[in-house]
């Protein structure tokens, strides 16, 4: 009799564990202690395709793993939901910055409830090379760091003075910015984008929140948020050891650092490159429109005055 041998039938892999995004956000976490001398951690996780609730036993405390930090998914069999969470083996913190992971995609709602920024910034983010890439995610790894330039204001009393200010700014310039850039040879798309995105990021550590309302943080005062996000990048090349191409590299920190005018004696350059005139030129826009909208009359006329513009906007009305 012929004998015939039938491959043992492998598990299938699970299709919902697959469809998840390898890379969450924690929004909250718990730890309930356990009779057996353990720790029942249950934690609430994000990304903008899949939200839920997971929970682990544990004999010891990783106090690496809290609230903002990001973590991936040691998965414990088959998923199983118990009491409204999906029961793990265990969450692994990413304490190394990653090029590919997009941080948007894991900004929670409870940071910026209008999505539609959230949505802008990814977009423009996946437009940067891959080196912009990584240094953007290292630079912003520290999740307090990346709220504060999330949720922050532009200015104390100018421009985009209220909360995401800076975030709406910053995106209204990189969008500006590159717009202008179209057509031109002389641009480098790549430098004036990550530029744009970072001209203001100091700002996180610049501005707090004081008994009468913005002020200038000890940093902001001493140091000012264009030293600070040259320390920032510096920091993050060494930290992640990203290889970023020299003329890049230079023509950033030329875009974030020259200013036209400025005494010699400052040691500051001359904007030379095109993407810098771009920069400064986008960023003046966005902060005038924005001032002008705020103090414009609801028709013709003239507005309300604000010192940053100068005197009272004015609206020209429609011809008869």
């Amino acid at each position: 009799m012929s004998e015939y041998r039938l491959p043992i039938p492998t598990a299938a892999p699970d299709n919902v564990v697959a469809k998840l995004p390898p890379v969450f956000r924690v929004q909250s976490i718990s730890r309930l202690p356990l009779d057996n001398h353990c720790v029942l951690n249950r934690a609430g996780l994000f990304h903008e395709r899949a939200s839920l609730m997971v929970e682990w036993p544990s004999r010891k405390v990783d106090v690496r793993l809290g609230a903002g930090c990001l973590v991936s998914i040691r998965w414990l069999g088959r998923p199983v939901s118990l009491g409204g969470a999906v029961r793990i083996s265990r969450l692994v913190v990413l304490g190394r910055p990653e090029a590919s992971l997009d941080l948007f995609q894991t900004i929670p709602t409870v940071w910026v409830k209008e999505r539609t920024l959230v949505r802008r910034a990814s977009a423009l983010w996946q437009r940067l090379p891959v080196h912009f890439q990584h240094l953007f995610n290292a630079i912003f790894w520290d999740s307090r760091r990346l709220h504060r330039y999330l949720v922050g204001a532009s200015s104390l009393k100018g421009h985009h003075s209220c909360v995401h200010g800076n975030l709406w700014h910053t995106l209204e310039v990189a969008e500006q910015a590159l717009r202008m850039a179209q057509g031109q040879p002389l641009a480098c798309p790549e430098v004036l984008l990550m530029a744009a995105l970072l001209h203001d990021a100091g700002k996180a550590d610049e501005y707090r929140l004081g008994y009468s309302g913005l002020e200038l943080t000890t940093r902001g005062k001493l140091v000012g948020h264009r030293n600070t996000i040259i320390e920032w990048i510096a920091a993050a090349i060494a930290h992640a050891r990203i290889a970023l191409p020299e003329s890049h590299y230079l023509g950033l920190i030329h875009a974030l650092t020259s200013a036209r005018g400025a005494p010699d004696w400052l040691g500051l350059r001359e904007p030379c490159t095109l993407d810098a005139v771009l920069l400064s030129a986008a960023d003046r826009l966005s902060g005038q429109i924005e001032l002008m909208a705020r103090h414009s009359p609801a028709e013709a006329g003239f507005g309300r005055f604000h010192p940053h513009l100068r005197g009272r906007p004015y609206v020209v009305g429609a011809a008869f």
